[in-house]
């Protein structure tokens, strides 16, 4: 394998990475802040996409308005996603009801989208376009490459780092995490675990949903966007259930695993991937971090 190769196959491979951690990123976030596994993760990066092509290819809206008014779009989903999962649920006498209501919600989710805009797979713009209105390549490092791959690793860095900054360092993350730890006593200090548990799934749909735009013009617009949640679940356990770090390393991980694959094994890609994830279960189920925020999970 020549060194052309070898550099396309890692940036592609780093690209998908990111995209699997800011799924990821968004599991243990709710996991941390409200104790739910939310397995419509995938689903809603999908919607995210359809969100994205419907203003930007059907309304034809331009950028600098289309991309506001998604992050807005986004926000709105995640609230609607978190009344209709987790609020009317969050006292129900069986603690798993809201996880088995994201189920659910995945369903209707894809069924939905499916309904709506049928099952042909929909054509999305690149962001960085050429002059024939066709993705940007460059060249570097004597490889040509798509910038929608570069551009995809860039945005996931500032959208994840941003995220964990709000999360872990501001007053409002500070507010998330002690409604998460004890409801009760938060409510008692003045603490609305209502409008804690709205940001946090606002914020968390806007992640995944901005992953779904950045690969989109990559994967085409389809309903099947949704399966990358099975990858990023993986991700999640090699690199640590629980741990944000762990879980980017792992998601990395797979998505570099999943890119060299391809050139050997490309229709075993996926059981590649999960066959590292069956042997980290053997020997070191607790994945490559440990985290005591995984206890919770």
């Amino acid at each position: 394998m020549n060194f052309s190769i070898f550099f396309s196959m890692l940036v592609n491979g780093l690209s998908m990475g990111m995209i699997y951690a800011m799924i990821a990123m968004g599991l243990i976030l709710l996991i941390r802040a409200v104790g739910v596994l939310n397995f419509a993760q995938g689903d809603l990066l999908m919607v995210g996409a359809y969100i994205a092509c419907v203003l930007i290819m059907d309304l034809s809206l331009p950028f600098y308005i289309a991309i506001p008014l998604s992050l807005v779009l986004y926000a709105l989903l995640g609230l609607v996603f978190m009344l209709a999962t987790y609020w009317p649920l969050r006292k129900a006498s069986y603690p798993v009801a809201p996880i088995i209501a994201t189920m659910g919600a995945s369903l209707v989710l894809s069924e939905g989208t499916m309904i709506l805009f049928g099952s042909w797979p929909r054509i999305i713009s690149p962001v960085l376009k050429n002059a024939q209105g066709k993705a940007l390549v460059i060249n570097l490092f004597g490889t040509r490459l798509q910038v929608q791959f570069l551009l995809i690793i860039i945005v996931a860095i500032v959208a994840m780092a941003l995220i964990y900054l709000l999360f872990e360092k501001s007053y409002i993350g500070i507010m998330m995490q002690a409604a998460a730890q004890d409801k009760p006593t938060a409510e008692l200090i003045g603490i609305s675990t209502l409008m804690t548990t709205a940001v946090t799934y606002m914020l968390v749909v806007v992640l995944v949903s901005i992953g779904g735009y950045m690969v989109a013009p990559v994967y085409t617009v389809t309903t099947s966007l949704s399966s990358l949640n099975l990858r990023a679940f993986a991700g999640t356990v090699i690199g640590g259930f629980g741990s944000i770090k762990g879980a980017i390393i792992g998601c990395l991980l797979v998505g570099v695993v999943e890119s060299f694959a391809t050139i050997r094994f490309s229709s075993y890609k996926d059981a590649i991937v999960f066959l590292i994830l069956i042997i980290f279960l053997i020997f070191r189920p607790q994945g490559l971090i440990i985290d005591k925020v995984a206890d919770k999970a």
